[in-house]
């Protein structure tokens, strides 16, 4: 064991970038997007001016490493000495992206450092043995969880003479001295799920301050600042519930009498609320899930039933809630109530500080599939 002293190094808020060379990228208009919408978007992206010379890994490569921001609001790396270090470590200059998956791409385009503190939180105590960095152990659990690897099979990786050495370059592990499978097991259980999540919305973000993400909505006529629709594939959990009235609201759910009724609203027979049986929540309320809301989804494309004639596929409206967790600078268009009144399942809108689910490969996926809508 060789111990490397890890300098000491400040949380990043943000990327703070003066001029991204993306910026000359124009966007394609809402009604281009209409116009397009059964081109696939490897087809889009080549009409977008200026995409292709500007993407050439010739050109991309002078622009590397492109920066991220910390995750969350972790105290600042104090310095200490580790078994490992990382560090971003530039391409060769006759190295080819052909054959790389996802994650070797985005381990050579991001400098992951401003991490650190964020996956150092784990630590308690400076005493003991030089631990390994914790960076890298952090990043081994997502190169373990997008291959589908054990722990066992991700320390079998790291030893491995054809993808071991390149594995711990980039990760910054010394040949000589490599966690084993426990190491990893112990690292994970002591990782709590939020904090791959905020690892998550750091990428996006830091796409963002690159504007490789829009920060405001392209739909004509949205005000100036509204947040971008960002619409990830979400699933829709039944209610508990049995459905007496479509049009409860989670207010509905809450004790008190007199509260507006959205269906007497809606012209509709509705409840007063003003009787004993509405004292704790309206006697009309699915009260058990005071989250759910009755969802109309949204017809699928027409499929060819007969040889004589086409029909449109629709499901059954049910009470129930979305799996899709977003921050909505706009709660009036965030809750599931929307999705009453629009006719589909709720798009979530993501503001330039908001927390999304999506996936790293996600994030970086959004500006390549020329935007959401």
């Amino acid at each position: 064991m060789n111990p490397i002293w890890i300098p000491a190094a400040l949380s990043q808020g943000s990327v703070g970038i003066v001029a991204s060379p993306f910026q000359g990228l124009s966007h394609p208009t809402r009604a281009e997007l209409a116009a397009g919408r059964e081109i696939p978007a490897s087809e889009r992206r080549l009409a977008l001016p200026n995409f292709v010379e500007l993407f050439q890994w010739e050109t991309l490569r002078p622009h590397l490493p492109l920066k991220l921001p910390t995750p969350g609001h972790p105290p600042d790396w104090k310095g200490r000495w580790c078994r490992s270090y990382y560090q971003w470590v530039a391409p060769t200059q006759g190295e080819t992206l052909l054959g790389l998956d996802d994650f070797d791409l985005m381990l050579r385009l991001f400098d992951f450092s401003a991490w650190r503190p964020y996956f150092a939180q784990r630590f308690h105590s400076h005493y003991g043995p030089p631990p390994f960095d914790p960076l890298g152990l952090g990043l081994g659990l997502f190169l373990a969880h997008h291959q589908t690897w054990t722990w066992t099979r991700l320390a079998r990786e790291l030893r491995s003479p054809a993808r071991g050495p390149d594995y711990c370059t980039r990760l910054g592990f010394d040949l000589s001295d490599l966690p084993v499978a426990s190491t990893f097991r112990m690292a994970f259980n002591e990782t709590t799920p939020d904090w791959l999540t905020a690892c998550q919305t750091s990428l996006a973000q830091g796409l963002m301050d690159y504007h490789l993400i829009p920060t405001q909505s392209t739909f004509p006529g949205d005000p100036a600042g509204h947040g971008v629709s960002v619409s990830t594939d979400c699933q829709l959990i039944s209610s508990r519930s049995h459905m007496t009235c479509r049009h409860q609201v989670p207010a509905c759910s809450e004790p008190g009498l007199n509260r507006p009724c959205p269906a007497r609203e809606d012209k509709k027979e509705g409840c007063k609320c003003d009787t004993p049986a509405c004292r704790e929540h309206c006697r009309f309320a699915a009260w058990r899930d005071p989250q759910a809301a009755y969802v109309y989804p949204a017809p699928t494309s027409p499929e060819k039933t007969t040889r004589m004639s086409p029909r449109t596929v629709r499901t059954r409206p049910r009470l129930g809630e979305s799996t899709t967790l977003a921050t909505n600078p706009k709660p009036s268009t965030s809750s599931m109530t929307a999705s009453r009144s629009s006719g589909r399942s709720p798009a979530p809108v993501l503001p330039p500080t908001a927390t999304t689910t999506c996936s790293p490969s996600q994030a970086f996926a959004i500006y390549s599939n020329a935007f959401p809508t």
